[in-house]
């Protein structure tokens, strides 16, 4: 069932398929489909899926390269196939000013809890699911739709955002295009560029730093079997 040969050949390259996850095995094989054909598409990926390493192989070499083809059963891979993040946060600090009423003074600033589930054995490979539960309602989402669920009226309003397509369910596309527009934002509209990112993109480079520091402290967290816990 885990077999490389079922999975990017079988399953995805026979079918005419060269795309991902094909192509992160080796980006030449979806030229080699277009223009040569079946047979040198399908030679390419299984001269790469042979590859593998042994005691003798250059350590530099084995922390460089991908090994898509080795069985998993005799890999010193430490990649977890199923892994629970919970993340905390505290109440934020309330802003200064007795101008602002206490309901807009709390706002968005309470104490919040994330549980982060990530697993292999799925049927829905590479998409998302998640659930948004707030004091007002609660938003159901997944890569086709968004649900959200209002508390007080006790209904829902079901949203079906425009399908992109390609890598990361549209998103690579849509990351770059509002990257982009973005950049034009702030070279000819004069915009501050952490305007331009919050407004086009949705969060701000010091946001995505965060992000990613907080996803190296869920795997040392994971490995060293602690909790990870630092200012904001």
């Amino acid at each position: 069932m885990y077999s490389a040969k079922k999975i990017y050949h079988d399953k995805f390259l026979a079918s005419g398929n060269a795309g991902w996850p094909v192509h992160i095995v080796d980006p030449v094989i979806e030229d080699l489909l277009g223009h040569e054909g079946m047979d040198s598409a399908a030679r390419r990926l299984r001269t790469r899926l042979l590859e593998d390493y042994d005691h003798q192989t250059d350590p530099s070499k084995i922390e460089r390269q991908p090994w898509f083809g080795r069985c998993v059963y005799e890999s010193d891979n430490d990649v977890c196939d199923d892994q629970i993040v919970t993340i905390n946060w505290d109440d934020d600090p309330l802003p200064h000013g007795k101008q602002l009423s206490i309901s807009k003074r709390l706002k968005g600033r309470s104490a919040k809890t994330a549980t982060f589930h990530m697993i292999a054995q799925t049927e829905k490979q590479c998409e998302r699911r998640g659930r948004v539960y707030g004091s007002k309602g609660e938003i159901e989402y997944d890569g086709k739709m968004i649900r959200v669920y209002d508390f007080e009226t006790s209904k829902a309003q079901v949203h079906y955002p425009h399908q992109a397509g390609g890598g990361h369910g549209g998103g690579d596309e849509v990351l770059t295009r509002q990257f982009i527009r973005a950049m034009e934002a702030t070279e000819r509209n004069g915009t501050r560029r952490d305007e331009a990112q919050r407004e086009q993109i949705g969060c701000t480079l010091e946001d995505i730093i965060r992000s990613h520091a907080m996803v190296f402290a869920a795997e040392e967290a994971r490995r060293d079997r602690k909790v990870i816990d630092w200012a904001a």
